[in-house]
């Protein structure tokens, strides 16, 4: 491989991931299941986009298999996305302010 390839490549995996731990965060400081998924999606999308390179270069793997590995993981992670689109509830932490209800129990 070339190296511009491979520094586009490892800038890809490495935009990926950070988007991925980023979402991960906003899902714990959230709990929301919907940037969980979408963190997810995000981490198999990075791996996928170089996993064929490393199969076929490293591994020895064939061509067709090292796509079908690939493609696999990038489907995976834009399918979690899609989840995520469509996931019932906003999760989400209740809001500080006061409501009615609230205001009634004390």
């Amino acid at each position: 491989m070339f190296f511009g390839l491979l520094a586009a490549k490892a800038l890809i995996v490495v935009l990926g991931l950070v988007i991925a731990f980023q979402g991960y965060r906003a899902a714990r400081r959230e709990r929301s299941q919907r940037m969980l998924l979408v963190a997810g999606g995000f981490t198999l999308l990075s791996v996928g986009s170089v996993l064929e390179g490393i199969c076929y270069d490293v591994l020895h793997f064939s061509t067709l298999l090292s796509g079908t590995i690939q493609t696999g993981f990038v489907g995976l992670g834009m399918s979690l996305i899609v989840v995520s689109l469509y996931a019932p509830g906003t999760g989400g932490r209740p809001t500080e302010t006061e409501t009615p209800e609230t205001r009634n129990r004390d």
